[in-house]
């Protein structure tokens, strides 16, 4: 038997906030303007969802032979800030969500504690969190490994098999898995694949997520 759900694990990109399109618009603006190459921010968001931006940059590196200058990273990260305060919106529905669902909750993300911040600034979701962010940053471990989701649960207080993860990655999926939690995962982008070994409950609209969480109290 799994203990009954008593704390809520949310992922940032993709899955509170409108984000990952931006986040490989960025990504594309500045690989064009500084190597002239012409990247389909579509196709490298749904490539690279969930998965660590510093492998990113290396694979794509490899693949098309490019160089990063050494501020290319700082330059991405304040093209994408701009681009959060020009155009970033919550995903419909999450805010609702989370006021039905009312239990402990925290947010943990592979992005960097400033982004994560802008973010949840930006879509007026912060004050839902307060201090609960948790970045892959803050302790060096990156998803798929559960070494965040364990970090955020013992912050909590919670057992991790009592936490729920709410994902819309493979990776953050298989994290969740290996961290011992249940996994809600957000699948309006169709991008998460099969997870036999996952305790996964698949969703594609916010208003379903308070009565799924209410099945598994």
């Amino acid at each position: 038997m799994t203990p009954p759900i008593a704390a809520i694990i949310y992922d940032c990109d993709g899955t509170l906030v409108d984000s990952e399109g931006l986040n490989a618009r960025s990504f594309t603006d500045l690989i064009a303007a500084d190597h002239g190459l012409a990247l389909d921010p579509i196709a490298v968001e749904a490539e690279f969802r969930g998965r660590r931006f510093a492998e990113m940059c290396d694979t794509l590196a490899t693949r098309h032979g490019l160089q990063f200058d050494p501020d290319f990273v700082p330059r991405y990260r304040t093209h994408t800030a701009q681009l959060f305060e020009q155009s970033l919106q919550p995903i419909p529905g999450v805010a609702a969500a989370i006021e039905a669902l009312g239990t402990p909750r925290c947010v943990a993300s592979s992005g960097p504690p400033d982004k994560m911040a802008v973010a949840l600034r930006v879509t007026g979701l912060a004050g839902y969190f307060g201090r609960h962010v948790y970045s892959a940053y803050d302790i060096d471990a990156w998803k798929p490994a559960p070494d965040l989701f364990w970090h955020a649960a013992a912050a909590l207080g919670v057992a991790p098999a009592a936490c729920a993860v709410i994902e819309d990655s493979d990776a953050g999926v298989e994290a969740g898995r290996r961290a011992g939690m249940p996994v809600f995962g957000f699948n309006r982008a169709g991008g998460i694949g099969a997870h036999p070994d996952a305790d996964l409950t698949l969703f594609t609209d916010y208003a379903d997520l308070p009565g799924l969480i209410a099945a598994r109290r």
